[in-house]
C-alpha cells in the first residue's frame, strides 16, 4: 500500500480537526503507528474505503489521548 498516500490522508484528516499547524504536531512514531494500523485495518476489510479507515484512526488518536485504536 502506498504509505505516502496514507500520510496525505492522515494530514488531511488532521487538518479537518485543526490539528495541523498548531504546536500539537503529530510525533513521527505516532504517525508510523497510525500508518500501520490503517494498512492493517484496510486489509481486514477491503470493501471499506481507505479514507474511512484513516478517518476512524485519526479520530481515535485525537480522542483517546494519542492511542490509535
Amino acid at each position: 500500500m502506498n504509505r505516502n498516500f496514507i500520510i496525505k490522508l492522515i494530514h488531511s484528516t488532521l487538518a479537518q480537526y485543526d490539528y495541523i499547524g498548531t504546536e500539537l504536531n503529530i510525533p513521527p512514531e505516532d504517525l508510523d503507528t497510525l500508518i500501520c494500523k490503517c494498512e492493517r485495518e484496510h486489509l481486514k476489510d477491503l470493501t471499506q474505503p481507505l479514507y474511512e479507515v484513516v478517518h476512524d484512526a485519526v479520530y481515535n488518536y485525537l480522542t483517546e489521548d494519542g492511542e490509535p485504536w
